[in-house]
């Protein structure tokens, strides 16, 4: 029976995840004290929710969204952020996964 040869790998050698980004790649979301803080500006400066208000109800502003995804080119600024409660969030993030699937990007 053929056997495979053996791979001689340095200590410590592990399987890279499939998941893993490499550690070059840059990721434009604020993450830790500095997004905590644009969050909370972001909530205190919209405290009700802006489709919402579009539409000429009133709602308390609970998330924070990315108004053109990090996905999909969109900065971590705080001209691409909005307040908006749960209930638009959870439309408009079905909303973009739909068009994600179907769409062009």
């Amino acid at each position: 029976m053929p056997r495979q040869a053996p791979r001689f790998r340095p200590p410590g050698w592990k399987p890279k995840e499939p998941w893993a980004k490499p550690p070059h790649q840059a990721d434009n979301r604020k993450r830790g004290r500095a997004g905590q803080r644009d969050r909370a500006t972001v909530l205190r400066e919209e405290p009700l929710c802006r489709r919402c208000l579009e539409r000429g109800l009133t709602a308390a502003s609970v998330e924070v969204d990315h108004i053109v995804p990090l996905a999909r080119g969109g900065g971590d600024e705080r001209s691409n952020k909005q307040g908006l409660c749960k209930a638009c969030h959870d439309a408009k993030s079905a909303e973009e996964r739909a068009a994600g699937r179907y769409g062009p990007r």
